[in-house]
């Protein structure tokens, strides 16, 4: 028995939910068992800082800056495109940027184990350690704290930063998507579109700014993760919509299932009539569109040569 395109398309896409899904739990939750601890100097000053016990973005407000990335999203599809395919290419593209940015972060930082800024204060070192000779190096077996503990362990998280790779997944994916529907670059050079364009990635660079503050991660840590969280943005937003330059940037990709075949022969291209993407209600249609053409030289020079008309829908 043949699906239906609308069970075709539930089950495509859902394959893509459900992996993400099952790969953030794989790497958040079970490699932490193989958390690796770096030898260290006791003498460094760079993981010397006092452990801050009140965050200027805890966890809580993290996920709140994160899921602002979809608000984002969901208000540009009402105001630009109102399309449920649009919201729908998005809402799963973010989601799957996130998906393996956050699953790639948590990797590196367990198999890493670069101490924190505060490391000292979470190790609570005997008193009198020395660094070991010849090298100069100890490791956590001088900590007088719980080395098995969740508090512990953090300390030995800092590459690369959660919060600056999260953070601009999900707002950086954000300004692609806003980016898309204003057409930033159509060479009209509307500085404006781009403020707004920027402005989720502010957010996203104000977060990482205070993990410095808050002495949770060195410089390079948030530099890195800023990074990475931009360039799983920028994958995933091509996965779903052509380049910022393309002259339907705002609209996606068309579906994985094509439409049924016509049983009709292709119209001749005599009228220079052709198939395009065109969006409507329903999200996204094949249309067949005629180019349109000046009827005198006011409107050629007022109108788009890339204006067309619409046809109807392939039979």
């Amino acid at each position: 028995m043949k699906l239906s395109r609308t069970i075709r398309h539930l089950l495509s896409y859902g394959l893509d939910w459900v992996f993400g899904i099952v790969l953030a739990i794989f790497f958040n939750f079970y490699l932490d068992k193989f958390q690796h601890f770096n030898r260290f100097d006791i003498n460094d000053t760079d993981i010397q800082y006092p452990f801050e016990g009140s965050e200027v973005v805890p966890t809580i407000l993290l996920g709140v800056v994160i899921l602002s990335g979809y608000v984002i999203i969901g208000i540009g599809n009402l105001v630009f495109l109102r399309s449920w395919w649009d919201l729908h290419h998005s809402m799963l593209g973010v989601s799957v940027a996130l998906f393996f940015t956050g699953s790639i972060t948590q990797a590196v930082r367990i198999t890493v184990g670069r101490p924190r800024p505060d490391f000292i204060s979470r190790c609570l070192p005997r008193e009198g350690t020395e660094n070991a000779k010849p090298f100069g190096l100890v490791d956590i077996s001088v900590c007088t704290a719980d080395t098995t503990s969740l508090f512990f362990k953090e300390g030995a998280r800092s590459f690369f930063s959660g919060h600056a790779s999260l953070t601009a997944a999900s707002l950086g994916f954000a300004s692609l998507y806003l980016a898309g529907k204003l057409h930033v670059f159509n060479k009209k050079g509307y500085t404006t579109k781009v403020w707004l364009v920027f402005t989720p990635l502010f957010g996203s660079i104000f977060v990482s700014i205070t993990r410095l503050m808050d002495h949770r991660h060195h410089w390079e840590d948030v530099t890195v993760g800023m990074l990475v969280g931009l360039l799983f943005a920028y994958i995933f937003y091509r996965q779903f919509y052509p380049s910022l330059e393309d002259p339907e940037s705002h609209i996606p990709f068309p579906p994985r299932i094509p439409f049924e075949p016509t049983t009709r022969e292709p119209p001749r291209r005599q009228d220079n009539r052709v198939w395009k993407r065109v969006p409507d209600d329903e999200g996204e249609q094949i249309m067949l569109v005629e180019p349109w053409r000046p009827t005198s030289d006011l409107e050629a020079g007022r109108q788009s040569p890339h204006d067309t008309a619409y046809i109807g829908r392939p039979s």
